[in-house]
């Protein structure tokens, strides 16, 4: 066989074994496709994100110039302004291209790690595990997450480029790394973690950590610091007043991520920090015994890179989420944080496969059975993420206490029509937590669609108990007032209304005066 026949086969294995891992991954995925839109964070970050609605210069700079639920994420939302601009908020196509993404994200893992030094198995592996780990469902297939798959997409980018400088010393190289960083801290400020890995690598392949290797990462760390503080001085957080349970919160988040990934057989949108937060509860007893033989095991390691850089990566690019705070929204840890910073983990198993030297048919089939059995529980997961309604239902049947997951729930219901069903859970809302003014809002105005007054009035009378400068409440009690041709008090509802909102409601108010006459 000469020099062109064996690069000829040679290329045709590259191609089927990338051609492969894209199938895998689509095929793993394709509930997604049939997902809608979800009602919570969807509606602020394009769905009612004015700056998304057209791509006019004003709007661009907008885009720019703001953050969206206290982060800054320009190019992500300039995303969606593309997407809407060509095809109206079609939610076959942002599915669609969060999964594209995805998937080129997985062929850049197999790239990278085979550039690394794997071998082709241990690199196919680890880009599988990168691909369908359940962990990455809540990344693919919630539009939002769009910034996941996005910043990691030219992290990664980055991480090739750094590499080919390592090689090469080029100072296009290392220029092109420089932007493809700062393109990705634009999609989310988790890429802040670049320059530290970027560090990292130096390390793996062996270079002497002179002055030279800190100088050049200066000016990632300049812009990586300027941007990523327009999103965290909204989002800081500072630990509870028991340094104790701060330590703790933080010690179990730390292990949270590491746990389920090696265990993926239940994963969630919600995950609720145990109580009560003590040693005494074993859930944190474990995580600190967990954290000691963690470090335990990288101390036996220290002088094997390529485990050291598993671990470390893991370390460098999810440090700047883990929480000290017992209250962040829902839970103190999601899925989605773990998007790219399980990379290392995945580079990890590919390396301790390739230690398995020659036993073929078992490499062969532990990577038969991860892809089996992680396609399975991805898939399946997949496909909680269909409409809300579905979604919700998850949520709901896991945590029945939890009132926050009926609200979103009974607006779920009140899209689709069920209104008596949404009656339902809003009042189950109220049950539990009856100081929740938007759970009587919203039943007030599932109250006013039914036509049921009286109701919807009081309703509506105690959300303007509980908060008087709700003007929403004002807007459905004047209109309530209207339909009881109580025209006097529906002006001053309106006009109250429009004091507290800013917004004019002249047209409301000129429609209740006619009706007067």
């Amino acid at each position: 066989m000469n020099k062109n026949q064996k690069g000829n086969i040679e290329s045709d294995v590259a191609f089927f074994l990338y051609f492969l891992t894209a199938v895998i991954v689509i095929l793993v995925f394709l509930p997604c496709l049939q997902a809608g839109f979800l009602n919570i964070d969807d509606q602020k970050h394009f769905l009612e994100n004015h700056a998304v609605l057209d791509l006019s210069a004003g709007s661009v700079q907008a885009i720019f110039t703001q953050t969206v639920n206290n982060v800054y994420i320009p190019l992500t939302s300039l995303s969606f302004a593309i997407e809407h601009h060509f095809f109206g908020f079609n939610a076959f196509v942002f599915h669609l291209d969060n999964l594209v993404f995805h998937v080129i994200n997985v062929l850049l893992v197999l790239l990278l790690a085979q550039r690394m030094g794997l071998s082709t198995a241990a690199a196919f592996l680890a880009a599988l595990i990168f691909g369908v780990h359940p962990m990455k469902v809540e990344s693919v297939a919630w539009v939002t997450e769009r910034k996941d798959v996005l910043y990691a997409l030219f992290y990664l980018l980055a991480l090739h480029q750094y590499w080919s400088y390592l090689k090469t010393r080029s100072i296009k190289n290392y220029l092109g790394t420089l932007f493809l960083g700062f393109v990705s801290i634009l999609a989310k400020p988790m890429a802040l973690s670049l320059p530290l890995v970027l560090l990292l690598l130096d390390y793996l392949q062996g270079r002497r950590w002179d002055k030279n290797v800190f100088i050049e990462k200066i000016p990632f760390f300049l812009y990586a610091v300027e941007i990523a503080s327009l999103s965290y001085v909204f989002n800081m957080r500072n630990p509870i007043s028991d340094i104790l349970q701060a330590a703790l919160i933080w010690t179990w988040s730390f292990n949270f991520y590491i746990c389920k990934f090696l265990w993926p057989f239940h994963v969630s949108f919600v995950y609720l920090l145990p109580h009560p937060i003590a040693l005494s509860n074993w859930p944190y007893a474990l995580s600190l015994g967990m954290f000691i033989l963690i470090i335990g095991i990288l101390i036996r390691w220290r002088k094997n890179r390529f485990m050291i850089f598993a671990f470390a990566f893991y370390i460098l690019s999810i440090f700047f989420i883990l929480r000290f705070d017992e209250k962040v929204d829902f839970t103190v840890v999601s899925d989605r944080f773990m998007y790219l910073p399980c990379l290392g983990f995945c580079l990890g198993a590919g390396f301790v496969l390739d230690r398995w030297g020659s036993v073929k048919y078992l490499k062969i089939g532990f990577i038969l059975i991860f892809t089996i059995l992680g396609g399975v529980l991805t898939f399946k997961q997949c496909r909680v993420w269909h409409d809300p309604i579905i979604f919700w239902d998850e949520v709901v049947r896991e945590y029945p206490k939890s009132f926050e997951f009926y609200f979103y729930r009974g607006q779920a219901y009140i899209a689709k029509g069920e209104n008596n069903l949404a009656l339902a859970d809003f009042s189950k809302v109220i049950e539990l937590n009856p100081l929740l003014v938007n759970a009587y809002n919203n039943r007030g105005v599932v109250y006013l669609s039914q036509g049921k007054y009286k109701e919807a009035l009081a309703d509506i009378n105690r959300a303007i108990q509980l908060d008087p400068s709700d003007f929403d409440a004002y807007i459905v009690r004047a209109n309530i007032e209207e339909k009881n041709k109580e025209f006097d008090m529906a002006t001053k509802d309106f006009t109250y209304a429009q004091q507290l909102s800013g917004v004019s409601f002249a047209n409301s108010l000129r429609r209740v005066q006619e009706e007067s006459k």
